[in-house]
């Protein structure tokens, strides 16, 4: 097995472990919420299994986010990640008001805003 695929099927397994421990669900009960066998998802997450790309959109829409949020693995919770999200549907008018609230909020607490 290339190294490469060894690294994207440790990120998968992680990155599912991680998503579905945070909404407290098993591996067992995502696997047939999927559609799938009840040992779908722990296939993926001991390396036995690597999903194709419509497997991937479908575990991505199981925890309500897009490609590009899945994969980003930083440390925004799901909470933060909602939020964001929110943000953009507003338009930039709306954007800056609330921006504008937040560093009020920032300052009356005594609290510096990142730049």
């Amino acid at each position: 097995m290339a190294a490469v695929e060894t690294m994207q099927k440790g990120f998968l397994a992680e990155r599912i472990t991680k998503l579905r421990l945070g909404r407290g669900v098993s591996e067992a009960k995502m696997s047939t919420d999927l559609g799938r066998g009840r040992g779908y998802i722990n296939r993926i997450t001991t390396g036995r299994g690597f999903p194709g790309y419509p497997e991937l959109l479908l575990i991505c829409r199981y925890f309500e986010m897009s490609p590009e949020d899945f994969f980003c693995s930083d440390d925004l919770s799901d909470g933060d990640r909602t939020l964001f999200h929110k943000l953009k549907r507003l338009t930039k008018r709306e954007q800056d008001m609330i921006e504008e609230v937040v560093d009020r909020l920032l300052a009356a607490s005594g609290k510096k805003a990142d730049e």
